[in-house]
């Protein structure tokens, strides 16, 4: 199974937990959480490498310590940098959102999940997951 970077997140993983948790066929139920701890660590890895693209963009104070953007009243903005160079930062950024990771599972008939429910959002999180 081939999972974009741009297609996981903290959310992906919430989607697939509500799922595990539903009532579906154990087998597959087990396959997902398989499949969290792989998405898991990719995403891990993924988070550590924007925080390592940001910081090699943002703007930095004598120190080499990133300044925190500010808004027009000077208040500091939670989590929000300066980007020097945002065509680099730009490119970096898409270049690891587009990269592919193979998962060693194969996609899941959602039929045989059996599913009585499911939110719609969850369901267009997962797409990947799915024949």
């Amino acid at each position: 199974m081939i999972i974009k970077n741009s297609q996981l997140n903290e959310e992906t993983i919430a989607s697939i937990n509500k799922l595990i948790v539903a009532d579906i066929n154990a087998s597959i139920a087990f396959k997902l959480s398989r499949i969290i701890k792989e998405i898991s660590s990719i995403l891990e890895d993924k988070n550590k490498m924007e925080q390592t693209i940001i910081a090699r963009y943002a703007e930095k104070d004598e120190n080499g310590n990133i300044i925190q953007s500010k808004d027009k009243d000077g208040n500091p903005i939670q989590g929000a940098v300066n980007i020097i160079d945002m065509a680099s930062f730009n490119s970096d950024i898409s270049d690891l959102l587009n990269t592919e990771n193979d998962i060693p599972y194969e996609k899941i008939k959602f039929e045989d999940m059996k599913l009585q429910t499911a939110k719609v959002k969850d369901l267009m999180l997962l797409d990947f997951l799915f024949e």
